[in-house]
């Protein structure tokens, strides 16, 4: 899964420039305000017959542009795959690159009426939802264009109810074309330490936090280690539950018992602050770990200046195969998520739900080119793109064995040393783009990571994880505000415990500041809308 720093300086200009010149360049129509019910394009194909028969590819298919939520990989080089896409479907895409809704320059770009034809985005994290997008007239309903223009992700959504009860609004609105992850691809981060050393220092794979800690400190003593174990604070108990797991809490909300929770509220997550800022006054985490980014942790892996990190499987590839390069002994492979007490599960790791609300890609309202959006977006979900997505180019990155797809050795054992994900990432789209995953295609990442993804599902939180649940246009305004304050004050604090600037007893502050906050507001909105959604 791509990383995002979204608060570099480098990229807040690239935008400011890359916005004045659309705004001079006239590329886009400003946004106007759209109904919620059937609506007619005032494109140029709007008026074709939905009985007349359409094959692939696109005659005359139009340029068309499309932004994403990533700004690691924004305005990507051309590869194979986007050659062959175009090829396949009659319609060139222009990437314009990545912004999340998350960040301000989202609103700069909103605000400047430039919104690009196709925007791959979490539009469940849209200020007042997706719904509210398509009242302020950014975005389509796409109800009537998908029954119009997509008759392959209609078949998706017909034989497939659980996916149609994720992608929808309460009211039964579709507003994006989904990215839905396979089973397997579910679960793609956990922790990883490094194998050799603990080979050296004769101790087992960490599975509790006192053999963490334990390894840790010989990491440091033996090995040594200036920062046994790095990390960026993507990881401490959001993103994944890092450690918190062990303690029956992450840093988000949950369900328990038919109740949605938020973690930083549960007494467990005390014990777990408690904890982490004894590790970083021992100085067995990286005193950098509040402000570093993915190049720094990879480089203080792969120099021996860490021996332990959380993050992706892709992650585990790339430093066994540096290792190699280098001639060292280094080793690399996952551990499983930490419990207390050993032989238990921990109740949380890394699960996203099949439909995440990432990656999901809506049409600006506007647009000249319903169609031909709508047909690109459409062979995703067709057999035919499912499988170039998925396995890439035949005869390059897989050829047919007895009618399976089996990966060549371009993306098995790469002759210029490449990863996996270095490879498929120019001749497919894998992961994060518009499309079904198919659990095969993650075949390779299991053999490349050891089997990294096998050993992180084992934690209870499939019981507990919150499905994609859509608030109204009211409730969801009412959540992006009291949760921007929120959001920032609960990092802020955690991080104060953690450094020391501030001992565990202020964890009570921030439990009462949560509240005077509107927490308890925030619970409330987000129940109604999990009862809301069992109920679809």
């Amino acid at each position: 899964m791509p990383d995002a720093n979204y608060l570099t300086n480098h990229r807040a200009c690239w935008l400011v420039l890359l916005l004045s010149a659309l705004l001079l360049s006239g590329c886009f129509g400003s946004p106007e305000p759209v109904e919620t019910g059937n609506h007619q394009s005032e494109s140029e194909d709007a008026d074709r017959s939905v009985t007349e028969p359409f094959q692939y590819p696109m005659t005359n298919g139009p340029k068309l542009t499309l932004m994403n939520e990533f700004p690691d990989i924004a305005a990507p080089n051309r590869g194979p795959i986007d050659h062959v896409y175009e090829e396949r479907t009659g319609i060139t895409i222009r990437h314009l690159g990545g912004v999340p809704i998350q960040d301000s320059k989202f609103q700069y770009l909103l605000a400047s009426g430039n919104m690009p034809d196709i925007f791959m985005n979490n539009w469940l994290a849209y200020p007042g939802g997706p719904e509210k997008a398509i009242e302020q007239g950014y975005i389509l309903p796409l109800n009537d264009v998908i029954d119009r223009y997509a008759p392959n992700f209609k078949r998706v959504l017909a034989e497939h109810p659980e996916i149609d009860k994720m992608v929808k609004t309460d009211s039964g609105l579709y507003y994006a074309f989904p990215f839905i992850r396979s089973e397997s691809g579910r679960v793609y981060g956990g922790p990883i330490v490094r194998t050799d050393w603990l080979e050296e220092l004769g101790l087992p794979l960490p599975t509790t936090i006192d053999e963490w800690h334990y390894m840790l400190k010989a990491f440091k003593q033996h090995k040594k280690a200036s920062s046994p174990l790095t990390l960026r604070t993507l990881f401490m108990g959001e993103r994944t539950a890092g450690f918190a797991g062990a303690f029956g809490v992450m840093g988000n909300f949950y369900v328990e018992e038919g109740q949605v929770r938020y973690g930083y509220l549960e007494p467990g997550y005390r014990d777990y602050l408690a904890t982490m800022s004894q590790w970083y006054r021992e100085g067995l985490i990286d005193p950098d770990f509040a402000v570093i980014d993915i190049r720094t942790v990879d480089q203080k892996i792969m120099s021996g200046v860490s021996g332990a990190t959380i993050g992706w499987h892709a992650y585990i590839e790339k430093y066994n195969l540096a290792a190699q390069a280098a001639g060292t002994s280094a080793s690399y492979a996952a551990a499983p998520y930490p419990t207390l007490v050993k032989g238990e599960l921990p109740k949380f790791g890394q699960l996203d739900n099949a439909y995440a609300g990432t990656s999901s890609a809506a049409i600006k309202a506007t647009t000249q080119h319903l169609e031909a959006a709508v047909r690109w977006l459409d062979y995703a979900y067709s057999e035919e793109g499912n499988l170039l997505n998925t396995f890439g180019i035949e005869g390059l990155t897989y050829t047919m064995d007895s009618g399976q797809p089996t990966y060549t050795d371009l993306v098995l054992d790469n002759p210029e040393g490449l990863s996996s994900d270095q490879v498929m990432l120019q001749y497919a789209h894998q992961t994060n783009f518009p499309m079904i995953q198919r659990d095969s295609q993650m075949i390779w990442k299991f053999e490349a990571t050891h089997g990294a993804p096998d050993i992180w599902r084992h934690t209870r939180h499939e019981t507990h994880l919150l499905p994609p649940i859509t608030p109204t246009a009211e409730e969801a305004s009412e959540l992006s505000a009291l949760m921007d304050g929120i959001a920032d004050y609960v990092q802020d604090a955690e991080l104060r415990i953690i450094l020391g600037e501030e001992s565990i007893e202020a964890y009570d502050s921030m439990v009462n500041q949560l509240r005077l906050l509107g927490i308890d507001r925030v619970l409330e909105i987000k129940q109604a809308a999990y009862e809301r959604y069992m109920k679809r």
